[in-house]
C-alpha cells in the first residue's frame, strides 16, 4: 500500500486523534547518571548536551529483535538497512554518514578498520542491555576519532540480580528466534550470560539469514571500585541480494565478530582511575555470486587492539579528567592487502560551575594520525538551569573521522581507494532548550555542522575511475523538536500511558569543486517518529511505532510497527507485526525491505 506524501502526514495525525497506541519512548529519571556526554559522569539534570536514553524496560516493549532495528525508533537517527534483524545496517545521526557515527560497548569504541558496514556487527542481545545512551552531535573532544556526528553507547547488564529467562519466537518466512539469558551473582561477582539463534528463509530471493549470538559479562565489586570482563561472539550468514550492486542478486556474505573488554574503576577519595584493555576481531567472507564462488571472492580479517586509561580528580572548583589511549589496527585482506597502523591519543576535560546554575565543560582530544601527525580537537559545552525543570544549553567543538582501509586501499577496474586520504573535519554548533516534569518533557535544538575534507568518490570525467578524494565540503543545518506526555496522568480513564513525538528537519549542501561525485546526498530531510504505549488492563499492553521518512533523492516511506503482549505470573506471550501497511520501501538503493511480517512468541522469566 503506497500513499502520497501529504496523505501520510494526515494518517499520522489521525492515529493521534484516534488514540492509536504506540511504542513506549524514553522516560527520564532526573538523577540518572549519564556516562556518554562527558568524561566526568553527569546527572541527567546537569547535561550540557542532547542525549537520549533507551532503557531496558523500553527495549522489552519494542517490536524488534535486534539492536540495529531498535535504533530506527529514535529521533534524528537514520538507519539504512540492507537486511532486518541485525543482518546489516549503517547508522548515522543528523545527516552524517555511517563512518561518522561512533559506536561503543560499555564505553569501548567499536571502529571496524575495514568498513563501517561492520560497525553494527554487535555481539550483544537486547536482553543484555541495561540502557543505550545516544549523544547527538560531535563528540571528538571527548572520545576522539569518528565521533563526528554522534555517539551510540550500549551499556550492558552487570548480572548482579538473579534471573533466568527463556524466549522463543516464530513467524512468517520460516522465521524462528530462541534465546536464553542467565544472571547469577556469586558473592561479590555478578555474572550474566546469554545465547540466541535467529533464522529465516527470507522474504524474497536470496535474503535468508542465520545468526548466532553469545555473550558473557562478569563484574566484581571490590572495596574501592569494580572490575569488569565482557566477551561477545556474533556469527552471521546471509543472502546479500543487491547489497553492493544490483547487477548481481546472488551475493552472499558470512561475518564473525569477537569482542573482549577488561575494564575497571578504582577510587580513593577524590581520585578515580579507570583502565580499559580491549580486542575486537571481525572476519568477512564475501561472494559476488554464491552459485559461482570462484568468480569473485573477498576475504578480510581485521583486528583491533586497544588500551585506555583515565584519571578523574574531584576538586573544590570542579572535576578534571585526563588520560590517553593506544590502538593498533591490523588488516589481512585478499583485496585490500595487509596493513598495520598505530594510533595514539591523549585527552583532558574540566567540568565546573563558574556561576550558580551554570555548568561548563571544556576539553580536548589530541590525536596522532600517520599522515598529519598530532592535532588537537577542542570543544566546550554550557548549560544554564533556570530551575530543576527548565534549562538551556549550547556547545561548540571540532570533530574528525579517519578513513577506513576500504577508502584507502580498495582497487577495482572502476573504483580506487587513495592511501593519501586525510581525516574528515567538522566544526559543530548546537543550542537548545529542555523542559521536564513528572508528566511532560519537551525540547528543541538547533544545529549546524560545517564539514571539510569530506571523503567522496569523484572524477573529472568519465574516462577516469572513481577515486576516493578529500574534496567535498558539506554544510548541514537543522533542528529537532521532541515532546513526551502521559495522557493518563491528566485523564485517568484514558488507557494511553505515554505518547512521544519527535521531528527532525535537515538541510545539507555538498560541494565537490569541479569533480563529478559518485554518490548523491540521500539524507532524511524530514523525519517524524511517533511512539506510544497503552495499558488495556488485565496486564495487556499494546505498543505501536510510526515513522515517516522523507529522503532527498529517494522515495519517502511511512512505516508502522506494533506489538501486543499479555503478562502472567512468570511468562509473557506476544505478537509482533512490522510494516503493517505492507509498504514497499528501500533504505539503500536497490535493496528491497520486507513487507508486512508477523511473529509471535513466549517469554519465561524466573526470579528468586
Amino acid at each position: 500500500m503506497k500513499f502520497p506524501s501529504f496523505n501520510k502526514i494526515e494518517i499520522i495525525f489521525l492515529f493521534l486523534a484516534g488514540n492509536i497506541i504506540a511504542q513506549q519512548l524514553p522516560e527520564y529519571q532526573l538523577e540518572d547518571v549519564i556516562v556518554t556526554a562527558s568524561r566526568t559522569h553527569l546527572n541527567s539534570s546537569d547535561l550540557t548536551r542532547n542525549v537520549e536514553i533507551i532503557t531496558a524496560e523500553e527495549i522489552k516493549k519494542a517490536p524488534v529483535s535486534s539492536v540495529q532495528d531498535l535504533l530506527k525508533y529514535t529521533t534524528g537517527i537514520d538507519l539504512k538497512r540492507r537486511g532486518v534483524d541485525g543482518v546489516q545496517g549503517d547508522v548515522s545521526i543528523r545527516g552524517g554518514s555511517s563512518e561518522e557515527t561512533l559506536i561503543m560497548i560499555d564505553g569501548v569504541k567499536v571502529i571496524d578498520p575495514q568498513t563501517s558496514h561492520h560497525n553494527l556487527n554487535l555481539p550483544v542481545l537486547l536482553n543484555d542491555i541495561e540502557r543505550i545512551e545516544i549523544l547527538k552531535g560531535q563528540g571528538s573532544h571527548v572520545y576522539g576519532p569518528n565521533a563526528f556526528s554522534g555517539i551510540i553507547n550500549i551499556i550492558t547488564k552487570s548480572g548482579n540480580n538473579k534471573s533466568l529467562s527463556l524466549e522463543a519466537t516464530g513467524g512468517e518466512n520460516n522465521y524462528y528466534d530462541y534465546g536464553l539469558g542467565i544472571s547469577y551473582p556469586a558473592g561479590d561477582f555478578g555474572n550474566h550470560i546469554s545465547f540466541s539463534r535467529q533464522k529465516s528463509d527470507g522474504y524474497i530471493h536470496n535474503t535468508e539469514f542465520y545468526i548466532t549470538n553469545f555473550s558473557y559479562k562478569s563484574s566484581l565489586k571490590i572495596n574501592n571500585g569494580d572490575l569488569n570482563l565482557f566477551f561477545g561472539y556474533n556469527d552471521k550468514k546471509f543472502g546479500a541480494n543487491s547489497f553492493y550492486t544490483e547487477v548481481y542478486p546472488n551475493q552472499w556474505e558470512h561475518t564473525t565478530t569477537k569482542f573482549l573488554n577488561l575494564s575497571g574503576n578504582i577510587s580513593s577519595g577524590i581520585f578515580t582511575i579507570s583502565p580499559k584493555i580491549y580486542w575486537r576481531r571481525n572476519d568477512d567472507d564475501y561472494l559476488l555470486d554464491y552459485q559461482n564462488p570462484s568468480f569473485y571472492e573477498n576475504m578480510h580479517q581485521s583486528n583491533t587492539y586497544g588500551a585506555e586509561i583515565q584519571s578523574t580528580i574531584a576538586t573544590g572548583i570542579g572535576t578534571a579528567a585526563i588520560g590517553g589511549e593506544f590502538v593498533n589496527y591490523k588488516l589481512k585482506s585478499t583485496n585490500l592487502g595487509d596493513h598495520n597502523q598505530n594510533r595514539n591519543g591523549v585527552f583532558a576535560e574540566f567540568n565546573f560551575s563558574p556561576l550558580k546554575n551554570l555548568i561548563a565543560i571544556v576539553g580536548g582530544f589530541a590525536y596522532s594520525y600517520p599522515i598529519i601527525g598530532w592535532k588537537l580537537w577542542p570543544g566546550a559545552d554550557l548549560a544554564y538551569k533556570f530551575s530543576e525543570h527548565l534549562k538551556v544549553y549550547g556547545s561548540v567543538g571540532k570533530a574528525f573521522r579517519v578513513p577506513s582501509y576500504t577508502e584507502l586501499y580498495y582497487r577495482s577496474p572502476t573504483i580506487n581507494g587513495n592511501p593519501d586520504l586525510q581525516p574528515e573535519e567538522t566544526v559543530n554548533f548546537e543550542t537548545g532548550i529542555k523542559f521536564s516534569s513528572d508528566v511532560f518533557t519537551g525540547g528543541v535544538s538547533l544545529f549546524n555542522n560545517i564539514g571539510k575534507n569530506i571523503i567522496d568518490y569523484a572524477r573529472l570525467d568519465n574516462t577516469q575511475p572513481w577515486t576516493a578524494r578529500n574534496i567535498a565540503k558539506v554544510n548541514t543545518t537543522g533542528f529537532e523538536l521532541e515532546f513526551a506526555v502521559k495522557p493518563s496522568a491528566y485523564i485517568p480513564v484514558l488507557p494511553i500511558d505515554k505518547i512521544n513525538i519527535g521531528y527532525t528537519y535537515i538541510n545539507s549542501d555538498k560541494k565537490t569543486e569541479n569533480f563529478n561525485s559518485l554518490y548523491v546526498l540521500d539524507y532524511m530531510r524530514d523525519q517524524l517518529v511517533i511512539n506510544m504505549l497503552a495499558n488495556w488492563g488485565l496486564e495487556i499492553l499494546q505498543s505501536i511505532n510510526l515513522r515517516y521518512e522523507n529522503r532527498v533523492n529517494f522515495e519517502d516511506a511511512f512505516i508502522v510497527d506494533t506489538q501486543i503482549s499479555r503478562s502472567f505470573d512468570q511468562f509473557e506471550i506476544f505478537v509482533k507485526a512490522t510494516n503493517i501497511f505492507n509498504e514497499t520501501y528501500h533504505e539503500v538503493g536497490g535493496v528491497l525491505l520486507p513487507g508486512r511480517w508477523l511473529k509471535a512468541g513466549v517469554k519465561f522469566n524466573f526470579f528468586n
